[in-house]
């Protein structure tokens, strides 16, 4: 902000040594209050230029209703997520339960299947040798047709149950590799209830953004500070960016001061510095300098005299120490700025 400055080297008529006296305005940093990621029409404002505003006060809201939508369509989105994880997860427990059951009777089933296999095998293994001695015997007249007619039918009846035994193990073993199969079935749905699970989170984050664009329809003051501009009306369309209000940073008060050229070796970075204003005669506000400018120009035209006027001058910045609410932006001021005699060219 542009405030005037000047010079009042005779302030003081005997200053102390090792001081330069000089006078100035009470200035303060600028705070541009913009939306930054959002298009938005200006619903109400709630304060006006050279209103004093507090940290933290709502000052402004927009809306936007593509915001609105978007913020509508991101959360339903969200919500059919979670339900399509809900159902995934019961199809995955299921089908995993399911599936752990069906392999144990597969495999009982395969166990048992083999156990009545060698059974049948072994009673055909006798029953062969049966049939043998029953047909030399028949052949030799030593027993009777019947007695080999029933050895016969044992063989025959021992070998179909072998073949039977078989193919009781070939299915018991099929159906446990389609029971070994569902385990692979599983493994899918499980990678597809991940696979929601990860756009849930993407939606999730894309739903934090909307929410975090939906916040920057407020406008809040960021410190304490006074309302310097308000560039729009309601009902305005403001774009990201685009200048809503324009304040100071009632934290960050400075005293411009412009110094004569011949006095600027004298200074430093650091330099205290007390600091009065009319407003409150008697009382001394502390400073140091933060700010001393490199390029030297001529004296503003605010100062009194010609002669001062064609002079060249710097500008240099004092930030009070403990800045406090009772100093405004605006304010004249004067000071005495304390440096240090070993400085001072020349000096031993």
């Amino acid at each position: 902000m542009a405030l005037g400055t000047g010079i009042l080297p005779g302030l003081l008529r005997k200053p102390p040594q090792n001081v330069i006296v000089a006078s100035g305005r009470i200035e303060g940093r600028e705070v541009t209050l913009a939306p930054k990621e959002i298009q938005g029409r200006v619903k109400r404002l709630l304060v006006d230029e050279g209103d004093t505003v507090r940290k933290g006060q709502l000052l402004a809201e927009l809306e936007s209703d593509q915001l609105d939508a978007q913020y509508a369509s991101l959360a339903a989105n969200v919500a059919n997520l979670d339900a399509q994880i809900r159902e995934a997860s019961l199809d995955v427990a299921y089908t995993t339960k399911n599936t752990s059951a069906s392999l144990a009777a597969a495999e009982a089933a395969v166990k048992s299947a083999k156990a009545r296999l060698a059974h049948a095998k072994a009673v055909l293994v006798n029953a062969s040798a049966a049939y043998e001695r029953a047909a030399g015997l028949y052949k030799e007249g030593v027993v009777s047709r019947s007695a080999f007619d029933q050895a016969t039918m044992d063989y025959q009846a021992s070998r179909a149950d072998v073949d039977a035994g078989e193919h009781d193990l070939n299915q018991a073993e099929a159906n446990l590799a389609v029971a070994e199969a569902a385990r692979d079935t599983v493994q899918l749905k499980t990678q597809h209830l991940r696979a929601l699970e990860q756009s849930r989170q993407s939606a999730v984050a894309q739903l934090k953004e909307a929410q975090a664009n939906l916040a920057e329809r407020n406008i809040y003051a960021p410190c304490d500070g006074t309302i310097l501009s308000r560039p729009v009306e309601v009902g305005d369309v403001v774009s990201p960016g685009s200048p809503i209000f324009v304040m100071v940073d009632m934290r960050r008060l400075y005293l411009k001061l412009y110094i004569p050229e011949p006095h600027m070796a004298k200074l430093k970075l650091g330099d205290p510095a007390d600091v009065t204003v009319d407003a409150f005669p008697g009382r001394t506000f502390p400073a140091r300098i933060s700010k001393i400018y490199q390029q030297a120009e001529f004296t503003p035209k605010n100062v009194e005299t010609k002669e001062e006027r064609v002079k060249l001058v710097f500008g240099v910045e004092l930030t009070f120490v403990s800045p406090e609410a009772i100093l405004k932006p605006g304010m004249p001021a004067d000071c005495v700025i304390h440096w240090s005699a070993a400085r001072q060219p020349g000096s031993k």
